[in-house]
């Protein structure tokens, strides 16, 4: 435990140094918006037929991820996550992964654990990763047809996890809840605890505003409607969560200190977001940095939330406040009308 808390610390420490510093120490690469699964809430995925129509028209190479991996290790970088989509749909997924390992990164491989292939399982024997986070929908093959459009998506997955145990890499569950599976949270979590894996669970389903060919509003779930309302508006209404003197970028948790790079080569704080959009094949790793900070420092909310009455109590970010308004810097009268009906419901119960 003293060791456990000693390094919890020392990272602590590092964390705040970079911070003070303003420079980067995690990042995160998304290699593709493949995937074998076609989650109805994803904001990403995209068929391959759709990839020449989005963004820049292709994903990244294996050379190009290699060298942004060199520049974020010359960087500072040292925690590194790997996600997609399904990174292991990327074409050249082994020779990125065997060199970006090469280069002592901690790294966290991100991935639904469907395509785990007897192929991958030794890539990530010689090469495994420092943890492996997995998206679990469900508790059997019902539900994952429900939520990711897949015949025996379940059964699939567990496989994959057990492949992954086997070789003792540390496992994290993470299911986003939406109404297809939310009726089987008791049967998850015992699948969690039986198994002994870490799991963490969020409602986050925002729609998409990168292309993804998915739709996020017919599965939500919705704090207005689910029931928990009045626990809610008890919430919001008693703690507070947005500061006036806070500037949006602030409350990002890689906020000075990390990165994104999506599956086509553009630098940014939130995956969830399209902008901005700084192109990493055009510039230095130091320019592009740079001009990541400047934007960052440079949003604010919608000009209407300043002059809101509830502007501390409404819970945001500006990822979900551009996700679910169709852009940065917009706000629309349904969606206040939301949060104001929902602070609304605690007067009604006190």
């Amino acid at each position: 435990m003293a060791d456990f808390k000693e390094s919890m610390g020392v990272l602590r420490q590092i964390k705040e140094d970079a911070f003070e510093k303003c420079r980067p120490i995690q990042a995160t690469f998304e290699l593709t918006p493949r995937c074998g699964l076609n989650c109805k809430m994803c904001y990403v995925h995209l068929h391959t037929e759709q990839i020449p129509k989005c963004g820049r028209g292709r994903e990244l190479t294996a050379e190009e991820w290699i060298e942004q991996g060199r520049q974020a290790q010359k960087a500072g970088v040292f925690s590194l996550c790997i996600t997609g989509g399904d990174p292991l749909f990327h074409p050249e997924f082994e020779k990125i992964w065997k060199e970006l390992s090469r280069m002592g990164f901690r790294i966290t491989l991100q991935t639904n654990a469907y395509s785990i292939t007897e192929k991958m399982e030794q890539l990530f024997y010689e090469y495994p990763p420092q943890e492996a986070k997995i998206t679990l929908y469900g508790s059997n093959n019902n539900v994952y047809r429900e939520v990711c459009g897949v015949e025996n998506g379940f059964t699939k997955v567990d496989e994959g996890i057990r492949k992954l145990r086997n070789l003792k890499i540390p496992i994290q569950l993470v299911t986003t809840f939406v109404k297809q599976n939310i009726e089987d949270r008791d049967n998850i979590l015992k699948y969690a605890i039986t198994n002994r894996y870490r799991w963490n669970y969020s409602t986050s389903c925002y729609p998409s505003l990168r292309g993804a060919d998915t739709n996020a509003r017919e599965c939500a779930l919705s704090v207005y409607d689910l029931g928990c309302s009045e626990e809610a508006s008890k919430e919001w209404n008693e703690k507070p969560f947005i500061k006036k003197d806070r500037k949006p970028c602030e409350y990002c948790a890689i906020y000075r200190t990390g990165y994104h790079i999506t599956w086509d080569g553009y630098m940014r704080f939130c995956l969830f977001l399209d902008e901005p959009k700084i192109d990493i094949l055009k510039h230095s790793f130091e320019e592009n940095w740079k001009e990541l900070q400047d934007y960052s420092e440079s949003l604010c909310w919608p000009e209407k939330c300043y002059t809101c009455p509830v502007q501390e109590k409404c819970r945001k970010c500006i990822a979900s406040l551009a996700c679910n308004n169709g852009g940065i810097g917009k706000v629309n009268e349904d969606y206040c009308g939301n949060v104001l009906r929902l602070l609304e419901i605690d007067k009604m119960y006190n």
